[in-house]
């Protein structure tokens, strides 16, 4: 921060007020949203509390498209979570990430603006119902008007494309790396459509994608909380005492109490510093909430404060000594992660962004680039293309065999995204060699069938959680993966043809059963889309256990005045989805 300058107007905890109108516990990409939302100037606008554990962070390089996409970097944005030794997967024991800054995971992430496909909200319309007015709200239409309110794209395209919102996205123009160029051409050989704009609800629902990315108009990542609750925007509200940002700060639990109807009501929480500012700088209080408390603090953080204040399966806060307020068996359960399986090649050093790590001449040549003129390397984002199918798709060797107009009413399971770089998980041991450059495909299960769980481990808000991701725990998990696998060597295959070299570094033994199992089981990782601990359906579901935690209204079941907005209340989408 230059010397002179405004800092963002963070409020510390001991001079919070007492009561607000409505409190959001979580500033990640959900949490960005609301607090603009609800505080936005109008007659009688009410008080608004945004709570964030981590910091604001908001450096120049945090804001550099290359440099900021890390999940595992230095940790002074991300909080790790340990997750169970994974019985599937060899006793490996795994890593979750997730974003601790203000503006959540959109901070760190691969920075891809992709909304999924119409049926999928169809579906969602269709297993939510309607709302008490008789309205529906989930599906396609309706969450088509949302997109467009907040999106602000470089070009506009009537009914797809808004350049009216907040969110900046964009397309590149052209691939940075000729890799890129080849997979096109690889998936049109073997009949995969290319498609150009992968959020036009009427294209195919698989083929070879090019991805939007949020990056603004000065090449700089632009995330929810640069779209939502950038500084000057956040000083505004503060002066107008409609908004105040406290950071550095967890909720401890809900204040719950009953009604004189008997029904459960949050009148607040309970704020404490976060475990690496609790050294004496502040003590736990309490602060009120008039309307509404709305949980946004993520797929571990949002069911640990509903479980922590008594609401969740009760024989599990029983065994803790917590006091059982109201019985949501589903709190924690149904887990889900996006799965992924990496396959690796050595290629040109050129044609790899290892090249910038190996050629400190091209490192120097490409920031000089993105300094003065915002392009090159820097702007890069890992991944520009996914290649989208479904399993049943594909022949034995992995080819496509059906034709878009027989399938176009199917959804994805499976998903292969190339990079020009290595895609596997560090801790494996599995490496492509450094010593030429690096492309890799990573093979994504997007519709799994094993669902895991988030438990509490004490009553301690600080201590760590028990989450167990349960991975390949349903064995017809591995039958799409196989597939994904056996289509990406296809695409190898096709990538050579074309004279493009490509020697591979880690790959499976062969392409049967049982070496491709092992293979699934051994060189695998998270792709960081966690959701579905708190999740929206009904509570009679039978297909998922405990039923569900909100209703379509994304009010807690049981307790009406406390709500869940975020992607851990989600039915796990097939296309991956980074929006508001």
């Amino acid at each position: 921060m230059w010397p002179f300058t405004t800092p963002y107007p963070e409020l510390p905890l001991a001079h919070l007020s007492d009561e607000y109108d409505y409190i959001v516990v979580g500033g990640g990409t959900a949490g960005c949203v609301l607090a603009n939302r609800l505080s936005a100037p109008r007659e009688a606008s009410p008080r608004v509390l945004l709570v964030e554990r981590g910091p604001v962070a908001d450096t120049w390089l945090s804001r550099v498209p290359l440099f900021s996409s890390d999940f595992a970097s230095d940790e002074t944005r991300t909080l790790r979570r340990p997750m169970r030794p994974q019985a599937a997967l060899e006793g490996r024991p795994m890593q979750a990430y997730t974003g601790a800054v203000l503006g959540g995971t959109s901070r760190i992430n691969q920075m891809l603006y992709t909304r999924g496909l119409p049926e999928e909200y169809e579906r969602w319309k269709e297993t939510l119902g309607k709302d008490d007015d008789g309205r529906a709200e989930w599906g396609w239409e309706q969450m088509r008007r949302c997109f467009l309110k907040s999106e602000k794209a470089d070009v506009e395209v009537e009914g797809v494309h808004s350049t009216t919102g907040l969110w900046r996205n964009r397309t590149h123009t052209e691939f940075y790396f000729k890799g890129f160029n080849e997979v096109v051409a690889a998936a049109k050989d073997v009949g995969l459509p290319y498609i150009p704009d992968v959020n036009s609800p009427t294209h195919p629902p698989f083929g070879c994608a090019r991805l939007h990315v949020t990056i603004d108009e000065h090449a700089h990542r632009h995330s929810a909380y640069d779209a939502f609750l950038p500084k000057d925007l956040a000083l505004q509200r503060a002066r107008a005492g409609t908004l105040h940002v406290c950071t550095g700060t967890i909720v401890e639990k809900l204040v719950t109490e009953m009604s004189e109807s008997g029904q459960l009501v949050v009148t607040g929480v309970v704020l404490g510093p976060t475990a690496e500012r609790k050294e004496g700088r502040a003590r736990s209080r309490v602060v009120r909430a008039k309307r509404e408390v709305l949980l946004s603090a993520g797929p571990f953080g949002s069911p640990q404060i509903l479980m922590l204040s008594g609401i969740g399966p009760a024989e599990h806060l029983k065994e803790l000594g917590i006091t059982v307020v109201q019985d949501v068996a589903a709190v924690g359960s149904n887990l889900q992660d996006h799965f992924g399986v990496s396959v690796g090649f050595n290629i040109s050093m050129w044609d790899s962004l290892l090249s910038l790590e190996k050629w400190p001449w091209r490192f120097f040549i490409e920031f000089v680039r993105y300094l003065i003129w915002g392009t090159g390397l820097l702007l890069v984002p890992v991944l520009q293309l996914a290649i989208f199918t479904h399993s049943k798709l594909l022949n034995e060797r992995g080819l496509p065999i059906k034709t878009e107009k027989v399938f176009s009413e199917d959804l994805p399971d499976i998903e292969v995204m190339p990079m020009a770089y290595e895609s596997s998980d560090s801790a494996i041991g599995q490496y492509i060699p450094r010593t030429a450059g690096q492309f890799s495909f990573l093979n994504v299960l997007l519709a799994p069938l094993s669902r895991g769980t988030v438990r509490l481990t004490s009553a301690d808000p600080r201590a760590p959680l028990d989450i167990d991701p349960a991975y390949l725990s349903n064995p017809a998990d591995l039958v799409p993966l196989r597939a994904s696998l056996k289509l990406s060597l296809r695409l190898r295959d096709r990538m050579r043809e074309r004279d493009y070299e490509m020697r591979d570094a880690t790959v499976p033994k062969s392409e049967s059963d049982e070496d491709l199992d092992a293979w699934i089981r051994t060189c695998n990782r998270t792709t960081y889309h966690y959701t579905s601990t708190c999740r929206m359906g009904s509570l009679d579901d039978s297909e998922w256990d405990g039923g569900a935690v909100v209703d379509s209204r994304l009010r807690v079941y049981g307790a009406p005045t406390v709500a869940v907005a975020e992607r851990c209340a989600e039915m796990i989408l097939s296309e991956e989805q980074n929006i508001d």
